[in-house]
């Protein structure tokens, strides 16, 4: 049996694959740490919706205690408050506005300007709302971040006051004009688009106009 020296110019496979050009190497931990970030962001985006759908229950609980309220004055009374008729559309849009969407506001405002800086629900899923820059925001901040966020919410509500003081006026056959139709869906539209804008970027309206971050906590809450 002889036994030759392979030559010297072949190399097996393993050889082949284990030699890395130093390029390739810093090409894959750019690409790697690129996936990685990536990974983070989405984690972010999707514990943020998370956080919201838990901050819902909240506000849905208020909304059902509303109900139950209206239930007992209708068995009382044999009617609800006619609020179209007493205060008109106006009226009744600041009336719902403190039993709904400011104590609604409220409860984001309290949340993230208090000690844990995050509502109930960012709370359990682990984030925290900062500035920009990482420091604590200011009170003016969260205001700032809950005004506008609640924005088209509460622009929503008004179109619709004022669809049913048209209702209200000329029966529910009528036809209430182009603008408020317009109004409803430019509200819902800015709806869509500040969900759309947390999901793609992580940030939404409220946050560039209060120069705010929502991200991971880093320290665990008390």
């Amino acid at each position: 049996m002889m036994h030759g020296k392979r030559p010297s110019g072949h190399r097996g496979r393993t050889g082949r694959s284990a030699i890395l050009h130093p390029s390739q190497g810093n090409n894959e931990t750019i690409e790697n740490t690129k996936c990685t970030g990536y990974r983070e962001a989405m984690s972010e985006r999707t514990k943020r919706f998370a956080a919201l759908g838990l901050d819902y229950v909240v506000i849905l609980g208020w909304m059902a205690t509303l109900g139950v309220i209206s239930a007992v004055i209708f068995l009382v009374r044999g009617e609800l408050p006619d609020t179209m008729g007493t205060l008109g559309p106006w009226g009744s849009e600041v009336l719902y506005f403190f039993l709904l969407t400011f104590v609604v506001g409220f409860y984001l405002y309290k949340g993230e300007s208090g000690a844990n800086h995050a509502t109930w629900g960012k709370r359990k899923i682990g984030l925290v709302v900062r500035g920009r820059d990482g420091s604590i925001p200011s009170k003016m901040q969260i205001l700032l971040r809950t005004v506008v966020k609640l924005a088209p919410w509460e622009t929503a509500h008004l179109f619709i006051w004022q669809m049913m003081d048209v209702f209200h006026r000329e029966g529910w056959e009528a036809m209430p004009p182009v603008w408020i139709f317009v109004g409803l869906n430019a509200a819902s539209a800015a709806a869509v688009v500040y969900i759309v804008m947390v999901f793609a970027t992580g940030r939404g309206p409220h946050d560039l106009v209060a120069r705010t971050v929502v991200q991971l906590r880093t320290k665990p809450v008390d």
